[in-house]
């Protein structure tokens, strides 16, 4: 797959899961809000991963922010946030979901963190079953959040290293 429409790919499904049925994709507007949301991701420090099939096809990516605290000091950090995770329509129920977040589990225990959150419509209900499948909890909602009649988001919780708490 060329690396241009690999990126328009990628943009279409960031977009999809960013605004859902909110986002149009002919409106300037809303391509210029996306494409700020990504660089937000990029230069908060997110991590960015792509699934891709042995043909080199994407299946889907996951964002995450990962903040290794300090050293001896739970109180500053130790916590990763799970900005975006994605499987393409035509590839999901394949577990490359699944893999995407082993992969992100992986990388934040590597560096010591606390625990992975996220934030998920609350409506979502493939969302919300898909993360509490693999250990999430739910610790908070924030209705509303995205205006009024529409759905707030449920925030998740996994505890991945529990060795860091101080004593």
């Amino acid at each position: 797959m060329p690396e241009d429409e690999f990126a328009q790919e990628f943009f279409a499904d960031f977009a999809n899961l960013e605004r859902g049925r909110h986002f149009d994709p002919t409106n300037p507007q809303h391509v210029t809000w996306v494409r700020r949301r990504i660089a937000i991701h990029y230069f908060r420090g997110g991590r960015f991963y792509v699934h891709l099939l042995d043909d080199g096809t994407p299946t889907g990516f996951a964002a995450v922010l990962i903040d290794p605290g300090l050293d001896g000091k739970n109180c500053f950090g130790h916590m990763s946030e799970l900005l975006d995770v994605v499987v393409r329509d035509k590839h999901r129920g394949n577990g490359y979901g699944r893999a995407l977040l082993d992969h992100v589990e992986s990388e934040v225990r590597a560096v010591g963190a606390y625990c992975l959150y996220v934030a998920t419509y609350a409506g979502n209900d493939d969302a919300m079953t898909f993360y509490i499948n693999r250990g999430f909890i739910p610790v908070a909602m924030h209705p509303d959040v995205h205006g009024p009649g529409d759905d707030g988001e449920v925030y998740l919780r996994k505890i991945l290293n529990e060795g860091n708490v101080e004593p």
